[in-house]
């Protein structure tokens, strides 16, 4: 054993006991009556937006109708998925409409996953995000989207919330830093 392992093991040896965890399941966690409501209303004070898609009405419909001029779109919700050669093969997408497996009402965050890395920067490249949830895949809280998130393996997965957004100190708000400028959570 070298000196540095002996200091190691004596410091873990004589480490004071901390303190007992808390029980998280014997805490209240932050609970809505409407999750679509505060969902909506959370995601509008970020810089997007979320509706709830009406009966007969189709994603692209409401896609084309909010922006008529888009430019290059890319559907990853459809059966014919476009196949990139490189990551920049996505910097001209004005807007992606991209499958969302979880909503979070407490964050108006979205889980989104892949059990590959294809489209990973489809997600930050785009000009205009689309995120298509279905309305019974809405949690309270983040405590309850861990639980029912699964991580691939060499998979991607993140929680992507509202329009890319910062400001700086003479409180210069910038839209579309570090993401897409715009967010559109789409339930359906």
């Amino acid at each position: 054993m070298t000196s540095r392992d002996a200091i190691l093991a004596r410091l873990r040896q004589n480490r004071p006991q901390g303190p007992a965890l808390p029980d998280i399941h014997a805490v209240p966690f932050l609970g809505f009556e409407d999750r679509f409501a505060a969902f909506a209303g959370l995601i509008r004070n970020l810089g997007g937006e979320a509706v709830q898609l009406a009966e007969g009405e189709s994603v692209l419909d409401h896609v084309r109708a909010r922006w008529p001029d888009h430019g290059r779109l890319v559907d990853l919700t459809s059966a014919n998925l476009p196949q990139p050669v490189r990551p920049h093969d996505w910097n001209d997408v004005d807007v992606a409409v991209v499958p969302g497996e979880l909503a979070v009402a407490e964050s108006a965050a979205v889980w989104v996953s892949h059990p590959d890395n294809t489209f990973r920067s489809l997600y930050f490249l785009t000009q205009k995000l689309v995120l298509v949830v279905p309305r019974a895949a809405i949690v309270d809280n983040m405590r309850d989207a861990y639980a029912r998130i699964r991580f691939r393996e060499h998979g991607f997965g993140a929680f992507i919330s509202g329009s890319s957004r910062t400001a700086d100190i003479e409180q210069s708000l910038v839209m579309g830093a570090h993401g897409a400028m715009a967010a559109l959570v789409i339930f359906v």
